[in-house]
């Protein structure tokens, strides 16, 4: 059996679902859609066909599934429209921009019997997820503390910029990885939040934060801390675990990369970046250790019946709860418990409301 899969989404993670896809058996993407760039994608990836609307894709395209891979406030409509027409889901994070999209797209989805995935690509990270069984068989003992930072100097599409579209700045893009990633490695959801978020770099180009820094509270007193920035150049992808007998740790940008040194040029050399010389880091099949086509393979797999869903559109949902109630800390500079109830539009509406 091959899986027909359409994709929404020509950009970065459009781009990465493409490569990686080639790297997993029974999964083929037949049809692409954008409004401006589906045809040049489809040219370049050999995609059959292309649409410039996702809504005649799935309605003309024989398709299983749907793959979303486009800006935070689309995700609620594609998914909707897949379910309706029957095709299973696979949903970039966040899983929407609002608590009562979520609802409805996990309830559309249950309706119409199709599998709605929630997108965490780190969850399938093989280093990550070898620190996770480390932890759990006991390496350094009952974990009481761990760690996700991901920071870079800012996103890839302007969209991001735009609250109403993003629904928040970096809690909501970088930190929906951290937050899933973190319950993920201890087990469970937390109990209570904090968070403490700023505009540093970027306060010009957004009303949204850029940096964040999120305490997740969990039973017994356990903690996990989210790092999050777009005002960080450079780049980290980092994840450590502390118990009583030792710790963890897993660094994605480091452990995996080729170690190159060079040494100093001449400061007339005409690439500046040689002239400086050193270490450099350089990644190699970077989708795979990301866990792109893992992840990918997961959702084929229990599209056939042969796994059971480790990141559901449930999963997505709780997410995005406990970043609602991220923002709402932040502007009230308190601990908010959890489960937590909004009737905000967006969760940054919280950190922007006096």
């Amino acid at each position: 059996m091959t899986v027909r899969i359409g994709l929404v989404g020509t950009q970065f993670i459009g781009n990465l679902y493409a490569y990686s896809l080639r790297q997993v058996p029974g999964a083929e993407i037949v049809a692409v859609a954008a409004p401006n760039t589906a045809e040049a994608f489809a040219r370049q990836h050999g995609v059959p066909a292309w649409y410039r609307d996702y809504r005649s894709m799935i309605e003309t395209t024989d398709l299983d599934a749907v793959a979303i891979a486009a800006p935070n406030d689309l995700h609620y409509d594609v998914c909707l429209a897949a379910a309706d027409a029957g095709k299973h889901v696979l949903c970039e994070k966040p899983l929407a921009v609002s608590l009562e999209e979520a609802d409805t797209m996990v309830a559309a989805c249950r309706r119409a019997g199709v599998v709605l995935m929630y997108g965490e690509n780190l969850l399938f990270a093989p280093m990550y997820r070898h620190v996770r069984n480390l932890a759990r068989r006991g390496e350094v003992g009952a974990p009481f503390l761990a760690k996700h930072s991901q920071c870079h100097g800012g996103p890839y599409s302007a969209w991001f910029w735009d609250v109403e579209r993003a629904g928040g700045g970096v809690l909501l893009d970088m930190g929906c990885h951290s937050i899933h990633t973190l319950c993920w490695v201890l087990g469970e959801w937390p109990e209570a939040v904090t968070a403490t978020l700023g505009r540093f770099l970027h306060g010009e180009r957004t009303r949204g934060e850029d940096h964040a820094t999120t305490v997740l509270h969990f039973t017994g007193g356990r903690m996990a801390v989210a790092e999050n920035s777009w005002a960080m150049p450079g780049g980290e992808d980092r994840l450590e675990v502390y118990g009583p007998a030792g710790r963890l740790v897993a660094d994605l940008e480091r452990g995996p990369a080729i170690q190159a040194y060079q040494a100093p040029a001449s400061e007339t050399a005409a690439d500046p970046a040689a002239s400086r010389g050193g270490w450099r880091y350089l990644l190699y099949q970077e989708p795979w250790q990301f866990g792109f086509p893992q992840e990918l393979q997961h959702f084929v797999d229990v599209i056939g019946g042969q796994a059971t869903l480790e990141s559901s559109g449930d999963d997505g949902r709780r997410v995005l709860e406990i970043i609602y109630a991220a923002y709402e800390s932040a502007r009230t500079g308190r601990r908010v418990a959890l489960p937590f109830v909004s009737d905000r539009e967006k969760p940054v509406d919280h950190w922007l409301t006096e």
